[in-house]
């Protein structure tokens, strides 16, 4: 029997709305139900299978309802009930001792392309060295035992989808995937997540190194994406 979560993690009152809500999308649209995920939220149709599952799976009491997949509801759920679920899990969705967003596993969190190459090259690096990985990698990335088996478990990780190549892993895997393909994977995370202060000066680094075109974190939204596009183009 699969495992639930109450109410989604939300109160009674706000999983009931979220229900009802649901059943007047489903009701509104029984032809073009998933169409209109793709409508409102101007994705392609995987994107909107994906939102649309999360919703249901929130319903049912299958998993808890993140803020990630809120913001994924922007437009497709009443603006009242958005703010709701927003100011309630702003302080109250946490994970361990920090709420943070939940990241997609689904291709390690790369675009379908990429994420083929990045598990060619895994599988490459694992038939190259099947004995001896986690020696390589301590010789590529000069670094002891303990962070050479981080490396290896953020590599495994990734490839089997059980966790997002964020700008930590992609950090840990520069040297054993090639240039081209890490250039491509250092500029698309820099581009979509966030990444603590601690990794600014290793950002900085593979900007400059690594930078293509001079659009490396071009795209990076906050305070430090001026400070990168700037970088990027040169400046």
């Amino acid at each position: 029997m699969s495992k639930t979560y109450k109410y989604a993690g939300l109160t009674k009152e706000l999983h009931q709305r979220l229900i009802n809500e649901h059943a007047a999308l489903k009701e509104a649209h029984p032809k073009d139900y998933k169409q209109h995920f793709q409508k409102v939220r101007q994705c392609s149709e995987k994107q909107a299978i994906i939102i649309l599952q999360a919703l249901n799976n929130a319903v049912v009491e299958r998993q808890r309802i993140s803020p990630q997949t809120v913001d994924r509801l922007k437009g497709i759920i009443s603006d009242e009930l958005y703010h709701d679920l927003k100011a309630y899990l702003s302080k109250n969705y946490t994970r361990g001792k920090t709420t943070r967003p939940v990241l997609d596993k689904i291709n390690a969190g790369l675009p379908r392309g990429l994420f083929k190459r990045f598990q060619e090259e895994a599988e490459e690096l694992r038939k190259e060295h099947p004995n001896n990985l986690n020696n390589y990698i301590r010789e590529v990335k000069d670094c002891d035992q303990k962070n050479a088996n981080r490396t290896q478990n953020a590599l495994n990780l990734c490839y089997a989808e059980k966790a997002a190549l964020t700008p930590l892993k992609a950090i840990q895997m520069e040297g054993l995937l090639s240039r081209d393909l890490f250039s491509k994977i250092a500029k698309y995370v820099l581009n979509n997540y966030e990444w603590p202060e601690k990794l600014d000066d290793e950002v900085d680094r593979i900007v400059l190194e690594y930078r293509t075109k001079g659009e490396l974190g071009r795209k990076k939204p906050s305070v430090k994406r001026a400070l990168y596009t700037a970088l990027a183009m040169g400046l």
